[in-house]
């Protein structure tokens, strides 16, 4: 996922933690004693965020050990478009006073959905009561924005930007993002970048290199099939996994369309559909089904249940029309699966090598899309699954420990720098 440093683009950057000085313990740590590692950084880091994912939750929990105090502030405890619950086990999280709007988002590959727009107004406040000594607020927004102003009034700490974004995204920004994110450059330490179109749009922005640090994503373990899988050579039904919302976004009623078109020119081949999630869309991709096509609707799993879903499969399948990243992929390519996707997930572009570990497609081209699902479902089952365990290796390093290690990484850089 780097892009100009010859590392893979699935290598998380990652430091020892042997490297990091040996401080004492916070007593007042929600950590136990027995997890903490025994060389940790002796500084206050405070996270501002939307919102806490499952994954974030792997990495703060180990970016907690690792460092003396960690604070994190939301703005909300949950999105209302979310399948799922906050949970936040021990980590230290406190809800800021927040004002929310919901905005249109419509982007010009022809999709159009809600857009959360959050304004946590207590955000100097908050910081001012917590002291830290490193904050990490993610986005270029108006939290952002605001931790810039208190860290140009007070210069008590060192403000990093968590940029999770892409080029695709981000083309269509109006003004006054671009105007705000123009401020907030001028604002910030460092800036850390999820992908590889990310980089590139941070780079476009005039950031210099030096302010850049990789800060990978991880996945939820408990989503990942642990077991043996086995190469069916004599199956008799190919089985694609999709995970995510049934929505315009997602480019998921081209793909099946696309997939139902396949299905019709090639009679003698059966293909069964696994569609987790649920959404607007969910009655017309059900209509898609064939004599040889079954659709089969899971509704929204969880993460056990996904796991074991990855389990069965043979091809995951993400035709996103825009992701900032995609852990769908990730995840299923850590289970095993080569990996049917959109070029515009960036999780994608970053480990999916087309003809090793997947196939990618532009999900805005009915050739395109034709021929990738052409390439993967006429690919010999054997070849298939070596794919899949290739897939598996290039993922091996992504984990909720690189990512406090990357986390750490900045960490000791800005400290050096104060």
């Amino acid at each position: 996922m780097t892009v100009n440093d010859n590392r893979s683009v699935c290598e998380s950057p990652g430091i020892s933690s042997a490297d990091m000085k040996r401080s004492a313990a916070d007593p007042n740590s929600k950590i136990a004693e027995g997890e903490r590692p025994a060389e940790f950084l002796d500084v206050h880091v405070v996270i501002l965020n939307n919102y806490i994912r499952p994954h974030h939750v792997a990495s703060y929990r180990e970016l907690a050990k690792r460092v003396r105090k960690l604070t994190i502030l939301l703005s909300v405890s949950m999105e209302p478009d979310r399948a799922w619950e906050a949970q936040w086990t021990d980590l230290d999280v406190r809800i800021q006073k927040n004002w929310m709007y919901t905005a249109k988002w419509k982007h010009s590959v022809g999709f159009q959905e809600s857009n959360f727009i959050h304004f946590p107004i207590d955000t100097t406040s908050q910081l001012k009561k917590l002291s830290p000594d490193i904050v990490f607020s993610y986005e270029m927004g108006v939290r952002t924005l605001l931790a810039c102003w208190f860290r140009k009034r007070f210069n008590n700490h060192s403000l990093v930007m968590v940029g999770n974004m892409s080029e695709h995204i981000e083309s269509e920004r109006g003004f006054l993002r671009r105007r705000l994110r123009s401020i907030i450059r001028r604002g910030v330490d460092a800036f850390t970048y999820n992908g590889p179109s990310c980089f590139r749009y941070l780079k476009s922005l005039a950031i210099d290199d030096d302010q850049l640090f990789h800060l990978p994503y991880c996945i939820d373990s408990d989503t990942v099939y642990q077991g043996d899988r086995v190469s069916n050579a004599d199956a008799s039904t190919i089985k694609l996994i999709y995970c995510g919302a049934m929505s315009p976004r997602k480019g998921i009623l081209q793909f099946t369309t696309s997939l139902a078109k396949w299905c019709s020119d090639n009679p003698g081949n059966n293909v069964e559909f696994l569609l987790a999630g649920s959404g607007e869309l969910s009655g017309q991709l059900s209509d898609l089904a064939a004599s040889n096509l079954s659709i089969n609707m899971l509704g929204n799993l969880g993460p056990s249940q996904l796991a074991q879903q990855y389990g069965v499969a043979d091809i995951c399948v993400f035709p996103s029309l825009a992701d900032e990243w995609g852990l769908v992929p990730i995840e299923a390519m850590a289970s095993g699966l080569p990996v049917l996707g959109s070029k515009f997930a960036q999780s994608v572009e970053a480990c999916v090598e087309d003809g090793v570990t997947g196939w990618s497609f532009d999900p805005t081209s009915e050739s395109s899309l034709a021929a990738s699902i052409e390439n993967a479902l006429s690919c010999e089952p054997a070849k298939r699954f070596d794919m899949g365990q290739t897939a598996k290796q290039a993922v091996a390093s992504i984990s909720s420990e690189t990512t406090a290690d990357s986390f750490c990484q900045v960490i000791k850089k800005l400290v050096s720098k104060r």
